[in-house]
């Protein structure tokens, strides 16, 4: 019987990353909970499979991005072959300690700012810098190469850099 204190742990530790991820492909919060709960009681129920992984949280992103995608083919929201156009939706609103800190006029700008980019770069931006994922993990995660990991993160700092400049200089 597997410890349900350590299954605990786990959900809390990864549970708001992977909402968060999941959203931005099923656009509401109510079915991506379910995927991610889905996600980790799965992962949680593996028994010898869960050893050969490597990376649990590259693992679960994956495995969070595939259910996702599979719930929207199996709804016909989306086919196959147009998959890579779902775009992550706008920023998520689970509050850091940071965005409190942010006057309304900063976040707001941040928010436009990120919500122009590209679906790719503001995905490969979020996972980087709001769920703290390596360019290893992203690039894993979304099946790129690390070098479009690194141009997409480039481009998003190179445009947040010159919209927020204002800001900056103060």
């Amino acid at each position: 019987m597997r410890d349900e204190t350590a299954y605990k742990k786990l959900f809390l530790h990864f549970y708001s990353g992977l909402l968060r991820f999941s959203i931005t492909y099923v656009k509401q919060k109510e079915i991506a909970e379910e995927i991610v709960s889905d996600v980790l009681l799965k992962v949680w129920t593996m028994e010898k499979a869960l050893l050969d992984v490597s990376n649990a949280k590259v693992y679960l992103f994956c495995a969070v991005k595939n259910s996702s995608i599979n719930f929207l083919v199996k709804n016909r929201k989306y086919t196959t072959w147009d998959i890579d156009q779902v775009a992550p939706s706008s920023l998520v609103e689970l509050s850091t300690p940071m965005e409190s800190m942010l006057d309304a006029e900063l976040k707001e700008k941040i928010e436009k700012c990120v919500k122009a980019l590209s679906p790719k770069c503001r995905m490969a931006f979020m996972l980087n810098r709001q769920d703290g994922l390596s360019y290893r993990e992203v690039a894993e995660i979304m099946e790129i190469s690390l070098n479009t990991v690194d141009r997409h993160l480039q481009l998003a700092q190179q445009k947040l850099g010159a919209a927020l400049s204002v800001y900056l200089d103060r």
